[in-house]
């Protein structure tokens, strides 16, 4: 998953207004239309299939409206995917992959309390510009389960960047023999904040639509620095 989008500027752009996978990957079809014939597209399916999802969601997701999205004839679709999970998986891994080269970086040089918001801002816009194509992901991983383990194993390692953290900062002390409770305390968070952006923005059609995502944003805040980094602010 080469040249997927242009690397953000330093510190603050886009980074905490998440980004929009299907815009990026549209643009990315259209850059690569030069290409050789297989790679771009592969790259229009993506991009027909991620506005698909954005549009209408997985449940309504169907290989006739991807093709037709993408101005392609179905056949062509049966020789890069076998059903339409394939597809709508590796949109979820060109989000994944996303998210890793748009996420906050350079937190370790802020206060807690900050360096948390900045992640928390840019994952709550993330969801929300993104909530119908990711409305979906539940089901889509029953129907690929190799996605489920791949979402296992980034939350996996999103825990272990975290508890390095805490214990650089001196919430956790890495002598405690604890390290398997410190580990799982981080996942229990992550988990409550993966629960709790699903039912605002994830759930039903619309759900979370007149939610102020400020509120939802404070309310992670706290979560995060309750549980791990101290109590929440006042005031």
């Amino acid at each position: 998953m080469q040249n997927l989008a242009k690397k953000p500027e330093p510190e603050e752009n886009l980074s905490e207004e998440g980004f929009d996978v299907a815009e990026i990957l549209e643009e990315r079809a259209r850059a690569l239309r030069r290409r050789r014939k297989r790679v771009r597209t592969r790259a229009a399916l993506v991009a027909a299939a991620a506005r698909e999802l954005a549009d209408k969601g997985y449940e309504s997701l169907t290989v006739e409206g991807i093709t037709e999205a993408a101005g392609m004839a179905r056949g062509t679709f049966y020789q890069y995917y076998r059903r339409r999970s394939d597809i709508a998986a590796a949109v979820m891994r060109y989000y994944w992959a996303l998210v890793r080269i748009h996420r906050p970086r350079g937190g370790a040089g802020l206060a807690a309390r900050r360096s948390v918001h900045r992640v928390n801002r840019f994952l709550v816009h993330l969801v929300r510009r993104n909530a119908r194509l990711l409305r979906g992901r539940d089901t889509l991983m029953l129907d690929d389960p190799g996605l489920a383990r791949q979402l296992e194993h980034l939350n996996q390692a999103w825990a272990v960047r975290v508890l390095r953290d805490l214990i650089a900062r001196g919430h956790v002390d890495p002598r405690d023999g604890q390290h398997d409770y410190h580990l799982l305390r981080v996942r229990g968070v992550i988990a409550m904040s993966d629960a709790l952006l699903r039912d605002i923005y994830r759930g039903a059609e619309g759900a979370g639509a007149e939610t102020d995502p400020d509120l939802v944003i404070r309310v992670m805040d706290d979560l995060w620095c309750s549980a791990l980094y101290g109590p929440p602010a006042t005031g």
